[in-house]
């Protein structure tokens, strides 16, 4: 059989890992108050103009009013009209004769084939698209048979 373990080789084994734990605080209590070492601070750049800059303070900035504005339609009767527009690359949606479109922008008239807005009290006409003639003209009336035959 195994021979016990002797009380005193079990202190010293008990002892020993009692000092390995008083070590472990006793280090980690030194270091822990300590503050950290700032870091350094990143060296300063001299700031390169910004692309955008130009293209913000022109649109948000005073000046000319700027709008970007698509005619993607337009429906024309005898007293009034609705023309559809994408304002600003935003979805195109309708709009009457009168409407605000933007920030100092109206839409004036609508006409046959454009739109007049006003920007600040300057009018601009915006044509709309030309639609392509389909090659096949679609249903065409023709003579009833007996008519062609005489």
């Amino acid at each position: 059989m195994t021979e016990p373990v002797k009380p005193s080789t079990r202190y010293a084994v008990h002892a020993a890992g009692l000092l390995l734990v008083v070590a472990g605080v006793a280090t980690w209590a030194r270091l822990l108050p300590q503050p950290a070492a700032p870091a350094p601070a990143p060296p300063v750049q001299a700031a390169d103009a910004d692309p955008t800059a130009g293209a913000l303070a022109a649109w948000f900035g005073p000046g000319e009013v700027r709008a970007n504005i698509v005619v993607k339609g337009l429906i024309r009767g005898d007293d009034h009209g609705v023309a559809v527009l994408s304002v600003n690359d935003a979805a195109p949606r309708p709009y009457r004769s009168g409407e605000t479109l933007g920030k100092s922008v109206t839409l004036t008239s609508i006409e046959a084939d454009a739109v007049v807005i006003d920007k600040a009290g300057t009018s601009q006409r915006i044509a709309a698209p030309v639609l392509a003639r389909p090659a096949n003209p679609g249903i065409v009336r023709v003579a009833p048979a007996a008519a062609a035959a005489q």
